[in-house]
């Protein structure tokens, strides 16, 4: 239904209601009932708002990727179309015109250094030799030298205690003192390996170059020069505001999921509230049109919904609500506020007798 239904509607659709609850009384008699009308209102406003300034910009590498962006001479006029949809956040970035230029980095040569790890070397100093993992490089690398080539004893190995068959079987030849079956299999009693990484060399290529001596340059990246310039940045931010009366809680979800809602949409700072809206809803609203500073667009969304509230004299314990739906007229009952206040007073007062009655148990029983 659009628009406002009349008086005499809104009483046909509660008295229809009120018959199916079984409840007496005639609201379309004369004076049978009192019908008062109010307005959801639901207000939203978005504006974008127009900010701009200007930088210094340093970067690494060329001006290729700069060169490419548009330019400006005067920043607060220079034109940028105004977001289609002022619910999105849009930014531009701009050159100013004969800012753009290269500088030469100070802190490299051609965008690499010497490689302070190596010193330039594009080598590390490595240990030529590492510990047995098998003897740990001790005393066990040999039992009768202890990996020095010079024996402890004359006695054959075979015949020392605690020199099993299955002992002597793990073991081998020294390198050193030469006595079979004593040495660590691993070492052959010299208590370290050639280094696995350097193959004894004593030197390994640099990590930190990879050999090449030098490194590049982080702050410019290796490419040697700065691109220079002033930007210009252009921003058009979403600004929001609204404005509700939705009137009371237990109705909200009825009015908001069924209710036919006129919609006005102002796009212009010209635009003008609707002819028909109360004094008090222009008021409250009005304020919010105002146009701000740098504004270059809006979308304002007033949406309303009439309401009627009916007292019918013969059912005086319940408030009747009506409003306009798509495909009708909806009613709604509730207990009016002094019904409710009344079963409030009762359970407070219940709550308090039956407290007192615990009280004085509790007083009789000790």
């Amino acid at each position: 239904m659009a628009g406002r239904p009349s008086d005499t509607e809104i009483l046909e659709a509660v008295e229809a209601h009120a018959g199916r609850r079984g409840a007496g009384g005639r609201p379309t008699a004369p004076g049978a009932a009192t019908l008062t009308w109010t307005t959801l209102l639901d207000f939203r406003i978005v504006r974008s708002l127009k900010t701009h300034g200007e930088r210094p910009m340093r970067e690494p590498g060329g001006r290729d990727d700069i060169a490419d962006r548009p330019t400006y001479t005067v920043l607060d006029s220079h034109p940028v179309p105004p977001p289609e949809d002022p619910e999105q956040a849009h930014s531009r970035l701009l050159v100013r015109e004969g800012s753009l230029g290269e500088e030469p980095c100070a802190g490299c040569d051609g965008g690499t250094n010497k490689c302070g790890a190596c010193r330039g070397r594009g080598v590390r100093d490595c240990p030529r030799f590492v510990d047995c993992p098998v003897c740990e490089a001790g005393p066990d690398a040999c039992w009768e030298c202890e990996g020095t080539g010079r024996s402890r004893s004359r006695r054959h190995p075979h015949r020392r205690p605690g020199t099993s068959a299955a002992d002597r079987a793990a073991r081998v030849r020294c390198v050193r003192c030469r006595i079979d079956d004593v040495a660590c299999p691993k070492c052959r009693g010299r208590r370290q390996l050639d280094c696995p990484d350097c193959g004894k060399s004593g030197q390994v290529e640099c990590t930190a170059c990879s050999g090449a001596k030098r490194v590049t340059h982080p702050e410019c990246q290796g490419t040697g020069r700065f691109t220079v310039w002033t930007e210009g940045w252009i921003r058009h931010t979403p600004h929001r505001a609204r404005e509700r009366r939705l009137g009371r809680r237990d109705l909200r979800r009825a009015t908001g999921n069924t209710g036919h809602w006129h919609e006005n949409v102002l796009r212009r700072t010209t635009d003008k509230l609707p002819d028909d809206l109360d004094e008090s809803d222009e008021a409250l609203i009005a304020p919010h049109l105002t146009p701000h500073k740098d504004e270059v667009a809006r979308r304002a969304t007033l949406r309303r919904l009439p309401l009627a509230h009916v007292r019918v004299h013969a059912d005086p314990h319940r408030d009747y609500f009506a409003f306009p739906t798509h495909t009708g007229i909806a009613v709604l009952s509730r207990p009016t506020g002094e019904r409710v206040r009344h079963f409030a007073t009762l359970a407070t007062a219940a709550t308090l007798l039956v407290t007192l009655v615990a009280v004085l148990a509790v007083v009789v029983l000790r």
